[in-house]
């Protein structure tokens, strides 16, 4: 079966929530999103959070100080009911200097399983999305800083639709700030594919490529890392292949599902693999690709779901949403001094960790938890 968003994975995740707890180098830095999913740093070191919504086209592009104030940038963006009936919506936001914000639009409500054809095969959705603009980039353009932006812009459903159509969209807020929006590039809603009919695209994260030449694009649909140039169309640099499972494991290949993208020197960038059903513990991985030939190869081994990956200094950050999402185990994240030692356990206990940020002047690791809609600080 296909696992193209990651709402498989973090459901089971639910199951232990009451009773789970913070290791001693964490604290609960905000409460109260809505889905929060990956994060960015601004200039002056804020957090800037995607919240993926209800499925009420109320996804948000929200600001949260250092002080822990939230303070929702941007709203109204698209928000609909995903294949596995979670909600999909903003996911990956790449800040720009003081003004622009790269953002990418989740898969949505394009597809639906199939109620006759093979177990785990899609369809496009038949009764229509609530959104036209879902798997897709948007380019953000502020005409102050966005440290000193107000907030409360809104995008309506006409918005979209400009925007879908190819507009640049101008919104202003209460306080006379400006706004332009723009769509860089729509990524194919279904896609020919032998094991599922369809296949959609999700571009679950991204960065800035360290050439400077456009953003590197993790499509967890795809099982692909494509380059956005500022011109043309995005280009696959590479397709994870299916990943084999241990001997006596049903079913033998699970998708790869690539979830974050980090650059480690040079041409070469950490790409962390979730892996699909039936995420066997031991299965994910990072991959160390080199994004001038596609050349892919394993960095890291061994891992459990993982869905985020920093390099600070010489070290290496992985965030695992569980160790055992067939029992509904927590997640965690672990420090790597050597990849080709065992991890250390820096943090236990995380509930639905999809997403973090490094902030070197505090010197912590902000992790989103997508489920409990909160930011979870910790210390280095």
């Amino acid at each position: 079966m296909r696992t193209r968003s990651l709402l498989s994975a973090f459901a089971a995740s639910l199951l232990l929530a009451p009773a789970l707890g913070l290791a001693h180098e964490s604290s609960v830095f905000v409460t109260g999103l809505n889905g929060p999913v990956k994060l960015d740093l601004t200039r002056q070191g804020n957090l800037l959070v995607t919240e993926r919504g209800s499925a009420n086209n109320d996804g948000r592009l929200t600001l949260i100080d250092r002080a822990g104030g939230i303070k929702p940038v941007l709203s109204g963006l698209p928000s609909g009911i995903e294949t596995t009936g979670g909600p999909s919506g903003p996911q990956a936001p790449v800040v720009d200097g003081c003004c622009i914000v790269h953002l990418s639009i989740g898969e949505g409500d394009m597809l639906r399983f199939s109620t006759t054809g093979p177990p785990g095969s899609q369809v496009p959705n038949l009764t229509g999305s609530v959104s036209p603009i879902f798997s897709s980039v948007l380019r953000l353009v502020f005409n102050k800083p966005l440290d000193q932006q107000s907030g409360g812009f809104e995008l309506t459903r006409e918005d979209h639709d400009r925007l879908a159509d190819g507009h640049t969209v101008r919104l202003e807020n209460a306080a006379g700030e400006r706004l332009w929006i723009r769509l860089v590039v729509d990524f194919k809603d279904a896609r020919p594919d032998v094991r599922t009919n369809v296949r959609g695209s999700n571009p679950f994260h991204m960065i800035a490529a360290a050439d400077g030449d456009g953003l590197l694009v993790v499509d967890s649909g795809q099982n692909s890392m494509m380059r956005l140039g500022p011109v043309g169309w995005p280009r696959v640099i590479v397709r994870f292949p299916p990943v084999a499972q241990a001997p006596g494991i049903v079913p033998p290949f699970s998708d790869a599902v690539p979830t974050a993208v980090r650059h480690l020197r040079g041409n070469q960038y950490l790409v962390s693999l979730l892996t699909g059903v039936p995420f066997t513990p031991g299965a994910a991985s990072l991959r160390l690709v080199n994004a001038n030939t596609g050349v892919q190869t394993e960095f890291i081994g061994g891992l459990t779901s993982v869905t985020d990956v920093l390099r600070i200094g010489h070290q290496t950050y992985v965030l695992e949403i569980s160790t055992d999402l067939s029992s509904g185990a927590p997640g965690r994240l672990l420090r790597f001094i050597n990849p080709a030692q065992p991890g250390q356990e820096v943090a236990s206990g995380l509930i639905g960790a999809s997403g973090m940020v490094y902030d070197p002047r505090r010197d912590a690791i902000f992790v989103a938890e997508i489920f409990t809609g909160r930011i979870i600080r910790v210390d280095r």
